[in-house]
């Protein structure tokens, strides 16, 4: 068997990494992975959603989720059954990203708790909690299965 060029043997080891984490605790800890470029992280990223049937998204690049999430990030999502979310899940979900204003937008937060009405979110760089919105299955887009970080610019 030839060699596999570096990048491609990058990817194979960072799946088998990330296909061996149990599923419960992918849902609370992602396997995150740093790569040393945009255009890996985005290869392994597109691959790694393929391969879960999942989603990907570039996170928007605010502070919210230091240290975890640092500048924009790749992020695989999985749509999982609503009623398997936990507390201290990693979701991404449309909502607003302050109570005055009416516009939804994608958002990336970890579920801090749960009431009648839906998860209460907040981001881990945040000292409140986003009181005014909560997710519910409505709303919910997915679960964060995996992060693929670069460097920034």
């Amino acid at each position: 068997m030839k060699f596999l060029p570096r990048q491609i043997g990058l990817l194979l080891l960072a799946m088998g990494a990330l296909l061996s984490t149990a599923a419960a605790e992918v849902a609370h800890n992602p396997s995150k992975i740093e790569y040393a470029t945009q255009r890996q992280a985005l290869l392994a990223a597109s691959s790694y959603a393929k391969l879960t049937h999942g989603s990907l998204i570039l996170t928007s690049g605010t502070r919210s989720m230091e240290p975890l999430i640092h500048g924009k990030t790749y992020a695989v999502i999985v749509k999982l059954p609503f009623d398997s979310i936990a507390q201290r899940d990693l979701l991404v979900y449309r909502g607003r990203p302050n109570a005055n204003q009416a516009d939804t937008v994608t958002i990336l937060h970890r579920a801090v708790q749960h009431d009648k009405y839906g998860w209460l979110m907040s981001g881990d760089n945040n000292r409140w909690s986003e009181s005014w919105d909560r997710v519910t299955s409505d709303n919910y887009a997915g679960t964060v299965v995996a992060i693929f970080a670069f460097p920034q610019a």
